[in-house]
């Protein structure tokens, strides 16, 4: 069974990775102080919102991220509707209505020429050393499985994981999407332990000469055709 090994209390030691390289231990949770403030902050940014849409993302959830792509791509979550499963088209269509609606500070506008987050996010060039450049939905869609992320040194979901949720991914077979229909949801929780990501391949029949989609180092549950598979372990 694979655990979560980090540690907030780690933080700052040093520590030898697999290519026996010492590394420093980075940050990825949130202080009690920082919870307090992040929720205060969010509950700000809940003004015009119905009361239906809060209600369906219990009241333990809470946008954990700093203003960016992550907290913009969880909030359009929380917008569409959490515990319930969202086409990428849609989500990308409302991440673009909610993020032009945020203008950004006249010295980015200055410097870079970006008005809104949508600009920037939008405009946004690849990576020169990337081994595969990816356009602004591939980016969405590299994001989302970037807040999976529960194992190793650096679980850049762990905050959702405070806050009692997690990001859900699900592939499906359609006519006219060879790599798959892609869905995604926020899912949240009552309880802390309990609040793991999915991986759902139900619905979606895999290439041969597709890799294994099981990770030996995912957190949380991969469910398949014929089998499910809760943090690497098949049951």
């Amino acid at each position: 069974m694979i655990d979560i090994i980090y540690r907030p209390a780690d933080v700052g030691k040093e520590f030898l990775n697999s290519k026996g390289k010492v590394l420093i231990i980075r940050k990825y949770h949130l202080t009690d102080k920082e919870m307090e403030i992040s929720r205060v902050r969010w509950l700000s940014d809940l003004k015009g919102v119905n009361k239906p849409t809060k209600v369906k993302a219990g009241e333990l959830f809470f946008n954990p991220y700093r203003k960016g792509i992550y907290y913009y791509q969880i909030q359009t979550l929380f917008l569409l509707g959490a515990n319930k499963w969202h086409s990428l088209a849609s989500i990308v269509k409302r991440l673009e209505t909610y993020t032009s609606c945020i203008e950004l500070d006249e010295s980015i506008v200055k410097e870079q020429g970006y008005r809104t987050a949508w600009d920037k996010f939008r405009g946004k060039t690849s990576r020169s050393f990337a081994r595969s450049s990816k356009d602004y939905i591939g980016r969405v869609q590299e994001n989302f499985i970037m807040l999976q992320r529960l194992s190793q040194r650096h679980p850049y979901g762990y905050k959702l994981h405070q806050v009692c949720s997690a990001i859900d991914v699900k592939r499906s077979d359609m006519r006219g999407f060879p790599q798959g229909f892609f869905s995604y949801r926020l899912s949240t929780y009552n309880k802390q332990a309990i609040a793991l990501p999915i991986k759902d391949f139900t619905e979606f029949t895999f290439p041969k000469d597709e890799g294994n989609y099981i990770s030996r180092k995912f957190i949380g549950t991969v469910v398949t055709i014929d089998k499910v598979i809760k943090s690497g372990v098949v049951i």
